[in-house]
């Protein structure tokens, strides 16, 4: 006897799954548990902690450490514990030590945040200290030829504020102009959906980089940025769908609420796989990149998990509620002109001067 039963692919169940009834719009309340637990944790890690703010937004500097030739594992190493233990006797607690270039051209970079209640001039001293006690520790007896200390950046208290001034004025623009966008492509509840799913991206990033203890600088900014590039074009795909269903005979008679589950649903499939590639590439970078591109990518990494579920749960539900109020003052108004129309006719109609005479 034959096996009728044929197996089911895993592509083939998944569409199945694509195919259900998601309610989205109905359960909203369950959609929004999850952000609410995190940013509500984040504030309380905020409240107690701050920010883990980095040198280009509290001040610092950035030492540059030249062998002019290639150092092992061993040696950086040991290098490191030297430097580390030099940082410390001078009251410095925040910094990083990254190994750079390779062959003649390896250094170790190293960056620290100013000490609290330091003056620039005092904190040029703890520099110039920094730098001296690095050369005679890691070159005692100049057997490294080519051995120097370079003191390539410093960055002051009032370069801090003008970065983070231009920080929120750009991403205030970039928000600005995609609601314009979204407003004249579509409609301006589309708009104002979309930026609530945007802050909502925002949000999530910024509260787990509070909870997990990221740093925040320039890179931050950059990545921020990034992510809100990044999910508005997901919600864009989603508000499209949208948009061209409203045009169809075939949904005439479908809820909002419908319309948006519908629209997701056929939607699903691409977000999906757009968002996992996307994700795995990012992850695998931040796997095998330093830790500076892993201090720039975890945010994006987390920005794109948030991108993809408030496009998916948040912002069709959002434009659905928007519409449905808009949707009910325009029907209000065309009530109320097809009332003053019929008055209107009527008026003429009792009008003798209006009655054609045979």
């Amino acid at each position: 006897m034959r096996n009728n039963n044929k197996k089911v692919s895993f592509s083939q169940k998944f569409d199945n799954f694509l195919n259900k009834d998601m309610n989205i719009v109905k359960n909203w309340k369950y959609y929004i548990i999850a952000p609410l637990v995190i940013v509500f944790v984040a504030i309380i890690v905020f409240a107690c902690l701050g920010f883990n703010l980095g040198i280009d937004f509290t001040g610092g500097t950035i030492l540059k450490v030249n062998f002019g030739t290639d150092i092992s594992n061993s040696e950086y190493n040991n290098y490191k514990s030297e430097i580390e233990s030099i940082l410390n006797d001078n009251n410095i607690k925040k910094y990083s030590l990254q190994k750079e270039g390779s062959t003649e051209d390896a250094s170790i970079s190293i960056k620290f945040q100013d000490i609290n209640g330091k003056t620039e001039e005092e904190m040029a001293d703890v520099i110039s200290a920094v730098i001296e006690q690095i050369e005679v520790t890691l070159n005692p007896d100049n057997t490294i030829p080519n051995f120097n200390v370079e003191d390539s950046q410093r960055i002051g208290a009032s370069a801090s504020d003008n970065l983070i001034r231009n920080a929120l004025l750009s991403i205030g623009l970039a928000v600005l102009l995609m609601l314009i966008y979204i407003a004249i492509r579509f409609e301006f509840a589309s708009g104002i959906a979309a930026i609530v799913a945007l802050l909502h991206d925002v949000l999530i990033m910024c509260a787990m980089v509070i909870i997990c203890r990221i740093q925040v600088n320039s890179s931050f900014i950059a990545a921020l940025i990034t992510i809100i590039g990044y999910s508005i074009n997901n919600t864009i795909v989603i508000f499209d769908r949208i948009r061209e269903n409203l045009r169809k005979d075939e949904y005439s008679k479908t809820t909002n609420a419908q319309m948006v589950d519908i629209s997701v649903r056929q939607t699903l499939t691409r977000t999906i796989y757009t968002s996992l590639t996307t994700i795995l590439s990012v992850a695998l970078l931040a796997i095998i990149g330093v830790s500076s591109i892993r201090e720039f990518l975890f945010p994006i990494i987390i920005g794109l998990f948030a991108g993809t579920y408030s496009s998916i749960f948040l912002s069709g539900t959002i434009w659905s509620f928007i519409y449905n109020r808009s949707k009910d003052k325009r029907l209000q108004k065309r009530l109320k002109e097809d009332k003053k129309k019929k008055e209107t006719t009527q008026v003429k109609t009792e009008n003798p001067e209006d009655k054609i005479v045979v």
